[in-house]
């Protein structure tokens, strides 16, 4: 019912608005909600868990695409790099049954919520991950924002334009690892979604054997100042731009044949 009221202009804010505030009174955000067939365990309070609990979807164009791609090509493993909560993980575990997927989520809070998902649930064909994809492995610093005390779940990499003194941010350290140094798949169709919020320059460098010995469609998150880079290292490994998703930062890429 509410994923049809906030269609309309006027409640679309509203809604949000008066769940937000009441969960931050009872201070019990962060439970079990159904999304269709999935128990997933979220937290109203944080901006991407609150879409997938109002709208009972998840970046709709984005999903809707890797899943027709799926049913076209017989894809082995799908890689949720910078998984979050785990929705893309969960939708296509659940979607096909046979399909490897190995998540990897380095932030400590949104991984212990795809725990208890994955817990409660009866998916047997996910492996996540406690640390994130990188070219090589080490310890880095990322930051979170905090708004209304909130720490929100999505992490960026810390940079040298970020206040180290600003109350509105929270830093923590997380691992990374060269995603080649973890696995050797060879002449495999594989399907990566990576969002990991500036970083996928080196995720994607670190990934390099894989791309090249492999058939694979990469849906990746580029920042705009990053396109440039990440466009000219995946046509150096003779991958071609296929779609971008209108009004996101979201591009796929593939070096399979369209058929």
């Amino acid at each position: 019912m509410i994923e049809k009221l906030i269609k309309f202009p006027y409640l679309k804010r509203l809604i949000p608005s008066i769940f937000t505030r009441y969960y931050r009174i009872i201070k019990k955000s962060r439970k079990y909600y159904q999304i269709k067939d999935i128990k997933f365990y979220l937290d109203f309070l944080d901006p991407m868990d609150r879409e997938i609990i109002l709208n009972k979807v998840y970046e709709k164009d984005q999903v809707t695409f890797i899943e027709k791609k799926m049913n076209d090509d017989n894809f082995s493993h799908f890689f949720d790099i910078g998984s979050n909560s785990g929705y893309y993980s969960f939708y296509f575990a659940n979607k096909f049954k046979d399909l490897k997927i190995n998540s990897f989520e380095p932030n400590i809070d949104a991984y212990n919520k795809f725990i208890k998902t994955l817990d409660k649930n009866s998916f047997r064909n996910i492996e996540l991950f406690k640390f994130g994809l990188s070219d090589k492995e080490k310890k880095i610093q990322t930051w979170s924002l905090v708004k209304n005390g909130f720490v929100q779940s999505n992490s960026t990499v810390l940079d040298k334009n970020i206040d180290l003194n600003s109350k509105n941010i929270k830093i923590k350290d997380i691992i990374v690892k060269s995603g080649d140094k973890i696995f050797d798949f060879k002449n495999k169709k594989l399907c990566f979604k990576i969002d990991v919020e500036g970083h996928e320059i080196y995720t994607l460098k670190g990934l390099s054997n894989i791309l090249n010995n492999n058939k694979c469609l990469l849906l990746v998150e580029i920042f705009d100042f990053n396109f440039n880079i990440v466009n000219e290292f995946l046509k150096s490994i003779d991958y071609n731009l296929i779609y971008y998703f209108k009004n996101t930062s979201y591009y796929a890429f593939s070096n399979i044949n369209s058929k």
